[in-house]
């Protein structure tokens, strides 16, 4: 019996190396929409249970269709961070990835849908996607993170005519399309800070049996 899929949405995070306006097409003709998380742990812990979960169930259906023989094992689709001393830093990485075929919505911090968007790493970003489970003879069983939507807290952008950029911190990133949305307030600005990072974490402490090296353990144990 095939899986149904699971769908969730991710705690606020760090975008890491986003290809969210325009797929990646360096490694795929077709091109992929793509981006890696950064999220404090203890906040990630319930998405990688759901993960866990759909892995779990799916290297079992994949064992009954070998007749019960041990199959290969594909590697998570998440790590933790490590910083240069190859130390964790607190946090862990969700790695997304659909094709170009499926480009994800992008959403303001209201909800309101970006006509235009040019994401850089730094954006402070929500993902909603999904599980998707797979087997392959030189993989192994395994799960893959679709992406389906996006929305943005704080927003980093770029384009392709200037070697940097810089950011300023607001309150929450309103979207405006002149051409779409008419401006209803005068846009607000916080000081400009230097790097982007992930909020602080606000979930009460785990209990210790839900520790990240845990949730790890398990997916290679299942």
């Amino acid at each position: 019996m095939a899986q149904q899929p699971i769908t969730f949405t991710t705690p606020k995070g760090i975008a890491q190396y986003p290809w969210l306006s325009t797929p990646d097409t360096k490694f795929s003709e077709e091109g992929e929409y793509k981006v890696n998380l950064i999220v404090p742990k203890q906040e990630a812990i319930p998405v990688l249970k759901q993960i866990n979960e759909v892995y779990a169930q799916n290297v079992e259906n994949e064992i009954k269709k070998a007749g019960g023989k041990e199959i290969k094992k594909a590697p998570p689709p998440y790590a933790e961070e490590l910083d240069e001393a190859g130390q964790p830093t607190g946090n862990v990485i969700l790695r997304f990835k659909s094709k170009a075929a499926y480009k994800p919505a992008i959403f303001d911090s209201k909800g309101i849908p970006m006509i235009d968007s040019n994401i850089w790493g730094g954006s402070e970003i929500k993902v909603n996607g999904s599980v998707a489970p797979y087997f392959t003879s030189l993989i192994g069983a395994g799960v893959a993170l679709r992406l389906r939507a996006v929305q943005v807290i704080q927003y980093v952008q770029g384009n392709s005519s200037s070697s940097r950029f810089g950011f300023e911190e607001e309150v929450g990133y309103e979207h405006k399309a002149p051409e779409t949305f008419e401006e209803v307030a005068a846009p607000t600005q916080a000081p400009a800070v230097a790097e982007p990072t992930v909020r602080a974490e606000t979930s009460p402490p785990v209990k210790p049996a839900d520790d990240l090296s845990d949730i790890i353990n398990q997916w290679a144990k299942a």
